[in-house]
């Protein structure tokens, strides 16, 4: 965290959104965390409160973009190659799409509010065939909404970590 401290100091706002795009990617970053880092870094006067927002949801929307056209294009093979290293075994990959197609779109909207689901809903998405259309019609209100709640506990509650 010390790390993205200093990238965040020094490039500000665009830091905070290319640490959520890459982290909705599936790099291993805190997403949260960072949001809520964010929100306090805007509740101490650093960031300005409607930046903050506006970043945070354009960085985790471009990532989860990303990763849904990824999904889209190498999904099902990248999953089945690699997902052992992060856990995704067939098994649950099988519970996952199962999930999926019984509760359609709404799991979407809806995943953004689990931290492991949240990264995984827009390979999911992809890999099912969903239109970009869809995707984006249902990611919007979950993005916004969690990512908000995010930035919203940061910038009130005030973590010893911070």
């Amino acid at each position: 965290m010390e790390h993205m401290q200093l990238y965040i100091a020094q490039y500000g706002y665009l830091s905070i959104f290319f640490f959520l795009a890459l982290g909705i990617f599936g790099l291993p970053m805190p997403d949260e965390l960072l949001v809520a880092f964010a929100g306090y870094l805007a509740s101490s006067g650093t960031f300005q409160f409607v930046f903050t927002i506006l970043f945070t949801i354009s960085g985790v929307m471009v990532g989860t973009l990303f990763t849904y056209m990824l999904g889209r294009k190498i999904g099902k093979p990248l999953i089945h190659r690699f997902g052992n290293y992060l856990f995704l075994t067939p098994m649950r990959m099988q519970k996952i799409e199962r999930w999926f197609m019984t509760y359609g779109s709404w799991t979407v909207t809806f995943g953004y509010f689990l931290p492991g689901m949240r990264h995984l809903i827009c390979y999911v998405s992809g890999m099912s065939g969903m239109t970009i259309r869809r995707y984006i019609l249902f990611a919007i209100p979950g993005v916004i909404v969690s990512t908000t709640a995010c930035v919203l506990l940061g910038y009130f509650i005030k973590f010893p970590f911070f």
